[in-house]
């Protein structure tokens, strides 16, 4: 996992926080001893209270750390859930959204689409013959033409806009907030770029499906199928969903 700074077990912090406690128990051992000497040799005798005020200032001391590594624990314990929670969402291979987080952000996509009244349409792309990439070239070449059209994808979104997702072998989606003509734009831009950056010139079969107000995520996504289906197959006839 990545690193964050100020992380409890940075080198330096960790040295600090155990060195900290050490010296307050050897104090705690070493107290009643010391407490006597002083106050024997250099204490007043009407000096009555000091044991008692060196106790409670030790407690406070101890009272502060234990907060400290309280809440450094659980912002170390927060980073690391956030980090897991974002490497589930992610496709290992293309650093691409996975199925889960494409199901989890179009439903969000089209709730604000339908509250704002926003042009949303969802681009369904797929590998042309990627068996025989991997069958003839060997799998290291199938992963660089997937992790190829990743990086397409993620440069063709605009940022806080659009999302792109692997969500099967060679399957991918976008998510355009845009009408027909401005995903179709989106849409050439990256079977172009994808055939001119993929290490053996591969193509994609794209599908368009802009969102009618009130298809539901399922439908949609079995549409935008339908439709990259029939490009890739142009002559076999393949009845809507």
């Amino acid at each position: 996992m990545t690193r964050h700074d100020g992380d409890l077990f940075e080198p330096k912090f960790r040295n600090r926080m155990v060195l900290l406690p050490a010296v307050l128990l050897g104090l705690l051992v070493a107290m009643p001893w010391l407490l006597e000497l002083i106050e024997t040799r250099w204490l007043p005798t009407s000096f009555k209270h000091f044991r008692e005020l060196v106790d409670s200032l030790i407690t406070a001391v101890l009272g502060i750390w234990i907060l400290t590594m309280i809440g450094r624990e659980r912002e170390n314990n927060r980073s690391h859930l956030e980090e897991l929670e974002r490497l589930s969402l992610t496709d290992p291979l293309t650093g691409l959204g996975n199925r889960r987080a494409f199901e989890r952000d179009l439903e969000a996509a089209l709730k604000r689409a339908e509250r704002a009244d926003l042009a949303l349409t969802l681009l369904y792309l797929d590998v042309d013959e990627m068996k025989r990439i991997n069958d003839r070239f060997g799998h290291v070449i199938g992963d660089e033409t997937l992790s190829t059209l990743g990086a397409v994808m993620r440069s063709s979104s605009r940022l806080g806009t659009d999302s792109a997702y692997r969500v099967g072998g060679d399957e991918f989606v976008m998510v355009i907030a845009a009408d027909a003509n401005g995903a179709e734009t989106i849409a050439e831009r990256v079977a172009s770029s994808f055939t001119e950056r993929s290490p053996r010139n591969s193509r994609v079969s794209t599908g368009l499906v802009t969102w009618d107000g009130h298809a539901r995520l399922q439908q949609l996504l079995d549409e935008a199928d339908a439709r990259m289906y029939r490009q890739k197959h142009p002559r076999l006839r393949v009845a809507p969903a």
